[in-house]
């Protein structure tokens, strides 16, 4: 499987997940698969139903939320925090590069971290988000 990146004590992220890696997650002590990719960007890639019902079949909760590049919603942002928050446990976030996860990462936990903190993280954890500087300043802006 691709490595995943921990982002905090909960939530990590990767790649696409692919069917035969289901095992390997549930293994890695995660709850929850949460799908950021959209079904169809590319050809080769599983369509979402399908790992969702390896994942459930392996006990893990799945949740397909699919984000455009670029394209975010108040809604998506209240799904992801709410995905998360009801975890009983790790989460694994991912879509294509991990990158769209992370971004949306950081925007459920800039008002409590700051953007600096967010920024941080996400770059400790090998994710350059640098370029959402002025969109995370301007959604903790009164």
């Amino acid at each position: 499987m691709t490595q995943s990146k921990k982002l905090d004590g909960k939530v990590s992220v990767c790649m696409q997940v692919f069917p035969e890696q289901i095992d390997f997650i549930k293994q890695s002590g995660f709850k929850t698969i949460i799908n950021n990719r959209p079904d169809m960007e590319k050809p080769d890639q599983p369509f979402a139903c399908d790992i969702e019902k390896l994942a459930q079949d392996a006990g893990l909760n799945y949740v397909h939320l699919p984000m455009q590049p670029g394209q975010i919603t108040p809604e998506l942002l209240a799904s992801m925090a709410e995905i998360i928050e009801s975890s009983d446990g790790p989460v694994l976030a991912h879509c294509a590069s991990g990158m769209r996860s992370t971004i949306l990462w950081c925007f459920t936990n800039v008002k409590e971290m700051g953007v600096d903190g967010v920024i941080s993280t996400a770059k400790g954890a090998g994710m350059d988000v640098e370029k959402i500087r002025p969109a995370l300043t301007g959604y903790v802006a009164p």
